[in-house]
């Protein structure tokens, strides 16, 4: 049996899709690892770029309304839901998440070191940062708010940025959820997408080979 890594898809999207989009990672993590896909909790509309390439692979699927702080703060109650879906699934070495599903990812990685389970790594691709929704006072107040609830400070944390990604900033700032002896920063050529460069997808793996000791 291969050691297990947990995928976390982006909003808008699905399973089936992030598969897809993350084929030039699994090539090199497969003979290492078994990835396991979960399905976000609630459908919505197709995220950017999915149109028309993925058109009918429907349902597109999203962790958390996060338009607004108070949307989100309502979905962050089911924390628990997906919490107990991993304790299902696993055990889990570390996560991979794209978006919306990094930064479920990271919340997942707090909430495990609170409860003192923790997974070895966390690697978020073009993330997003907690309470990003509403006007620019809003967003600036809300995931300030979210990082004074803590870091993660036990899970070594890979924060892959894409250049030209329109949201680089909120992944700029996820950073600072994570301890800074334990992080590591990639800023690649793109946009908001899984890298397709394979030099950058070996650093990944060969990383995660490392943090796992394998």
């Amino acid at each position: 049996m291969k050691p297990k890594i947990l995928f976390l898809h982006g909003s808008g999207t699905n399973p089936f899709i992030f598969r897809i989009q993350s084929r030039n990672l699994l090539s090199l993590l497969s003979p290492h690892f078994e990835p396991v896909f979960l399905p976000g909790f609630h459908e919505c509309a197709p995220g950017p770029g999915v149109l028309p390439f993925f058109e009918g692979a429907e349902p597109y699927l999203k962790w958390l309304d996060d338009s607004s702080p108070s949307e989100e703060k309502v979905c962050w109650a089911e924390l628990d839901r997906l919490v107990a879906e991993v304790e299902k699934k696993g055990p889990f070495l570390g996560v991979v998440g794209f978006s919306q599903g990094a930064k479920a990812g990271m919340e997942l990685v707090r909430e495990l070191e609170r409860r003192g389970r923790e997974m070895r790594f966390w690697v978020g691709v073009c993330g997003t940062v907690p309470f990003q929704g509403g006007g620019d006072e809003v967003r600036e107040g809300g995931w300030k708010e979210s990082l004074g609830l803590g870091r993660a400070e036990k899970t070594e944390s890979f924060h892959l940025i894409g250049g030209e990604d329109p949201w680089r900033g909120e992944s700029e700032r996820l950073v600072g959820f994570f301890g800074e002896t334990g992080r590591r920063v990639r800023r690649f050529e793109g946009g908001h997408q899984m890298p397709l460069d394979k030099g950058v997808n070996r650093e990944v793996v060969e990383w995660i080979l490392g943090v796992c000791r394998m």
